[in-house]
């Protein structure tokens, strides 16, 4: 058996207020939904060979492809620094960098529904 993975699918309360903060983080836009008001709103960014989707959070309704689900999305970085504050200029509420007990230095962004990303230098 061969398993390869292909992405993230992330289910957001407003999918247009998210779209929007990933775009800001400098992902690439794969596809834009041309009707955001739509029920299954969708808009995928590339992440080196992985996809990730933006779904809108119909919680309350049944669907196969529904739930919810905490993502962790690490994003390894040249320049720690540089990131902190581009990032930092855009508004964005991301963490300190700290170092951590095995060397590496990290820090921590949180979505708009709660998603972590950990951004590793």
């Amino acid at each position: 058996m061969s398993i390869r993975f292909s992405g993230i699918n992330i289910h957001a309360k407003d999918p247009v207020e998210s779209f929007e903060f990933y775009k800001g983080l400098g992902l690439t836009v794969k596809e834009e939904a041309s009707d955001p008001d739509s029920k299954w709103y969708g808009a995928t960014f590339s992440i080196g060979d992985a996809t990730l989707w933006i779904w809108r959070d119909n919680s309350g309704e049944t669907a196969e492809n529904q739930g919810r689900m905490t993502v962790q999305i690490v994003i390894n970085l040249d320049n720690i620094e540089q990131t902190y504050r581009d990032l930092k200029a855009k508004g964005y509420a991301v963490s300190e960098i700290e170092t951590m007990f095995y060397g590496g230095r990290e820090m921590n962004l949180t979505d708009p529904d709660g998603n972590r990303i950990l951004f590793l230098d």
